[in-house]
């Protein structure tokens, strides 16, 4: 494997977002580690003009996802299915002998994003949970409390001060968001993107933080009360007293896991 050429690739997020008015979404599950996969495609004339996706997934994922979408750009359907391993793996010069399966549920998610354009069983517009969608409804409602937002991608914006209270926001994107003052109370943020935002004086009271990331955060003045964390909740080694406050969750879960593989 070419790991410049992989790293490149994951840190550019090639290909990552959203399509306004896609002729197609599709959602698609990595049985294999749980990862979720939305693929976006806008079609004209049986050809691929765009590709994107968005996803929970790993390093690997993220980098199997940019080639395919890439890969499948310009072509027709029909050519689309037909993408082989071999072309994602000479994108990178290769895979990791453990990391194939990635390339293989790439090309599946693909495949599928296609056969849910021709049938027309891709995702209604009304279960599209969209940036913009999401602004509407803040414009329209002035809160976001209790809303479904899982995977919706925040990131940069202005929402200081937003009532999230309640709302699932699961694997949600607000990296570099300015939050001070939001209301996180009893939201779900399990594997949130939370990094290097600026949560000073936030409520994130019995909020669900496990796997969530919040990395390069400010955290000033925010109240972590009985809000859940487990060990793949990331912070910087200055904001570690918010542990204090917290509540550990899930870890019988992951000594279970370790000790199936001894």
């Amino acid at each position: 494997m070419n790991f410049d050429k992989f790293n490149a690739i994951v840190e550019s997020r090639l290909h990552y977002g959203e399509i306004d008015a896609a002729s197609v979404v599709s959602e698609f599950k990595n049985v294999g580690c749980g990862d979720n996969y939305r693929i976006f495609l806008k079609v004209e004339d049986n050809i691929i003009q765009e590709a994107t996706y968005t996803t929970t997934g790993c390093s690997f994922s993220l980098a199997s996802l940019s080639i395919i979408c890439d890969l499948v750009k310009g072509k027709t359907l029909e050519e689309a299915k037909q993408i082989q391993i071999h072309e994602l793996e000479d994108y990178i010069e290769g895979y990791p002998e453990r990391r194939t399966n990635y390339a293989h549920t790439a090309i599946t998610a693909i495949a599928k994003a296609v056969d849910d354009y021709i049938h027309g069983t891709g995702l209604a517009p009304e279960k599209l949970i969209t940036r913009e969608n999401a602004l509407k409804k803040l414009k329209t409602n002035g809160h976001l409390k209790g809303e479904m937002l899982n995977s919706v991608m925040l990131d940069g914006l202005d929402l200081n001060g937003v009532d999230f209270s309640g709302a699932s926001l699961q694997n949600a994107y607000f990296r570099k968001a300015s939050l001070r003052g939001a209301n996180f109370e009893g939201a779900n943020l399990k594997g949130a993107f939370l990094n290097e935002t600026d949560l000073s004086e936030a409520n994130l009271k019995a909020a669900d933080l496990r796997f969530a990331k919040l990395s390069g955060a400010s955290l000033e003045g925010a109240d972590f009360e009985n809000a859940l964390y487990d060990i793949g909740t990331r912070v910087d080694t200055k904001n570690m007293h918010i542990f204090e406050k917290m509540q550990q969750k899930g870890k019988e879960l992951y000594l279970k896991a370790d000790l199936s593989t001894q």
